[in-house]
């Protein structure tokens, strides 16, 4: 299985989707003005932008040199550390920005009612896209064992958008629905501020996760994922010579890039080199079944 090759695809995938709605997006908030729909173009155009990159990483990171044998993996978390920080600056920019608004309704008492109508369509269709994308890029990604780094990136902030677009569109109707001189009036006035406020609220938590999980990446922490390993165990189990037992294996990834170290225990008087080199390439072929590229290494307790 051509692990890269699924990724790079499902990248592209989402760039021409993207491109189309942010496109889209950008006309809407034009027509509207309102904030939250900059938020939400603001993120697809982030999308499109991070995909491409994604995608030329892709296929740079696994190309090896003199300099870089074994590739550069590292590339993959850096690219999920940025992402998760712009996103985080600009739902942290988006929340300021409208609290102003807020503010001055209900301190200053000026503001001017926000245009919903066209939104409401456009919003429907995001929605929609988001959820479809957001399938896409999880399905691709468990088709190679969920070890994609990047794809888990673009499918959260896919995730985001279409969150977004589903708070927007709700407010819209609501606002849409709203018969004159309502008690919820105001919402006319500041419904930009509450959506986009619950939208911070429901979303912030993702790309804090993702900056997490990257940096552990970068700084070489254990991966930990049970049915990963599970999967490993299984292996080095099968394969370990007779007369040598393991008390620990650790699984450190960066990016597609996978080092198992396995602490043996001798239970014997002696150790064949021989029964250990091979032994090694029995569990990097079975492991290169589900993890892209993968190096074994014994240490001795």
């Amino acid at each position: 299985m051509d692990q890269k090759r699924i990724e790079k695809q499902a990248l592209v995938v989402g760039i021409v989707v993207n491109i189309v709605m942010v496109i889209a997006g950008f006309v809407v908030f034009f027509i509207t003005g309102l904030k939250a729909m900059f938020l939400d173009a603001a993120f697809t155009f982030i999308s499109v932008v991070s995909g491409a990159v994604a995608a030329l990483l892709s296929s740079q990171s696994v190309r090896t040199s003199d300099r870089y044998p074994n590739g550069k993996f590292a590339l993959e978390p850096i690219y999920a550390i940025c992402k998760a920080l712009f996103t985080l600056t600009l739902l942290v920019y988006s929340f300021l920005d409208v609290l102003q608004v807020a503010i001055d309704y209900f301190v200053r008492h000026v503001g001017a009612p926000a245009e919903f109508g066209p939104v409401v369509i456009y919003q429907i269709a995001a929605v929609a896209v988001c959820l479809v994308l957001v399938g896409y890029y999880r399905h691709r990604n468990r088709q190679i064992g969920n070890v994609s780094t990047m794809l888990r990136a673009e499918a959260n902030g896919t995730w985001i958008d279409g969150m977004i677009s589903l708070g927007i569109g709700i407010i819209a109707v609501i606002v849409w629905l709203l018969p004159a001189d309502s008690p919820l009036d105001f919402l006319r006035y500041t419904g930009d501020f509450f959506i986009t406020t619950i939208i911070v609220l429901l979303t912030i938590k993702e790309p804090i996760l993702v900056l997490r999980d990257a940096f552990v990446e970068l700084v070489g922490g254990v991966h930990q994922d049970e049915e990963m390993e599970r999967f490993v165990e299984q292996i080095v189990a099968k394969y370990m010579p007779s007369g040598i037992g393991f008390s620990s294996i650790h699984i450190f990834k960066t990016g597609m890039n996978f080092d198992v170290d396995i602490t043996l225990v001798p239970q014997g008087n002696s150790i064949l080199i021989e029964d250990l080199v091979q032994a090694r390439d029995h569990m990097e072929h079975e492991m290169r079944k589900r993890m892209h590229l993968v190096h074994v290494d014994f240490v001795f307790a």
